[in-house]
């Protein structure tokens, strides 16, 4: 029998879950295809900016950003784009080793955050739909940093990114593990005759559409959606557009417990079950 499960509560790298579908529509002056999709990330922009902030959390700085800059090898003088940037986190460390950076976000107000962080060389931040970028050239590299679960329509994203790439190119995905890190169908367990911290599944092949409610608790809290897809699932998008793995990572929490009865249970459970999921493409 499995122990009680505990609710679980997700939160993705790098801070708190991106911010909700809202029901009105960007501000005045957005770009039409905003206007029609209505941004998911408008209503909770700038307590998500509170959060995030200009350098990202503990786990962006101390994770995401060294494997991301490491695993995509951004050089000098490279052509990128950042999707899904928000409010720039990203973007800003991809532009201080030199390269040039071009953001792209369906949040006008997290742009609108991006462009307040100050940074040499200059970045571009444009406010659209991560799916319509093929006016803006062709570039080196790809990067989308913890936003490919919140891409509903991820084959059309994929789509044009292919289109974007020039050949050769590369594009880097991060997200939370899909294995091991899915709202509301995995938690922690603990087994106290083993002195044991497991991981508990619940599902893994089904896709699903995950509400998350980003406040519990708080009445009238905002919700936004995760969108689980399997290893399989995610890489037939890569495949059918012309894109082949060239990188797999899987990384962990830099964390370790404080001395007490479970510290040494919960120390391997962290390096035996990944926080996240790195998948380099490049185009062939």
């Amino acid at each position: 029998m499995f122990p009680k499960r505990r609710p679980f509560s997700p939160k993705p790298p790098g801070g708190p879950p991106r911010p909700p579908r809202s029901p009105q529509g960007p501000p005045q002056g957005a770009p039409s295809e905003l206007r029609e999709h209505r941004t998911s990330w408008e209503k909770s922009a700038d307590w998500y900016d509170r959060i995030i902030g200009e350098r990202g959390s503990e786990l962006y700085q101390a994770v995401v950003i060294p494997g991301a800059l490491k695993l995509l090898d951004v050089k000098r003088g490279d052509r990128v784009l950042d999707l899904g940037c928000g409010q720039g986190v990203f973007c800003r460390a991809m532009a201080q080793k030199g390269a040039d950076v071009t953001g792209v976000d369906a949040s006008p107000t997290l742009i609108q955050k991006a462009k307040t962080y100050p940074v040499r060389p200059p970045i571009r931040y444009l406010a659209r739909d991560a799916a319509h970028i093929g006016d803006l050239g062709e570039f080196d590299a790809l990067s989308a940093i913890l936003c490919v679960q919140n891409m509903e329509k991820l084959d059309e994203v994929t789509a044009a990114a292919a289109r974007a790439l020039k050949p050769g190119g590369r594009m880097l995905w991060v997200m939370n593990h899909p294995a091991f890190r899915i709202p509301r169908q995995s938690s922690w367990g603990f087994e106290d005759e083993r002195k044991l911290q497991y991981r508990r599944l619940d599902a893994y092949s089904s896709e699903l559409s995950i509400p998350i409610v980003m406040h519990p608790g708080k009445h009238d809290s905002e919700s936004t959606v995760s969108f689980h897809r399997s290893l399989a699932g995610l890489t037939k998008h890569g495949f059918a557009h012309g894109l082949a793995l060239g990188g797999i990572e899987e990384w962990h929490s830099h964390k370790e417990s404080q001395p007490g009865p479970r510290a040494r249970a919960e120390n391997r459970a962290r390096k035996e079950f990944p926080l996240f999921l790195a998948l380099l493409w490049r185009k062939v």
